[in-house]
């Protein structure tokens, strides 16, 4: 399987706030850098934090444990947003996977420990 990008649901607080509070983001030790969005659903406002062209570095996912995203955030925000609970919309963390085709999207979710 390909995973050419990964998005995850934020408060849109921390799509809008500056300076963002994810420092810096990894996937099995490699340097990705996010981008941010905004959708509206059913009138409900919510925020998009992705990372694209996962292809680049991992052209197939890996075998052996497959796509670890670490994330170093700030330790001061003004919108909350420095915590997994505090960035993630909801009671826990959504995400899905896209290839290149964007034929497969698979949705899943981490619990907030």
């Amino acid at each position: 399987m390909t995973v050419n990008t990964i998005e995850m649901i934020i408060n849109p607080s921390c799509v809008l706030e500056k300076p963002k509070a994810i420092r810096k983001a990894t996937i099995n030790g490699v340097r990705v850098f996010p981008y941010y969005s905004q959708k509206v659903l059913n009138g409900d406002m919510y925020g998009i934090l992705g990372f694209s062209r996962l292809t680049d570095h991992f052209p197939v996912v890996p075998p052996a444990g497959g796509l670890y995203l670490c994330l170093a955030m700030s330790r001061s925000s003004s919108s909350g947003c420095t915590t997994p609970r505090g960035l993630c919309f909801g009671p826990s963390c959504v995400y899905s996977l896209f290839n290149n085709e964007v034929t497969c999207c698979p949705a899943s979710e981490a619990a907030l420990g």
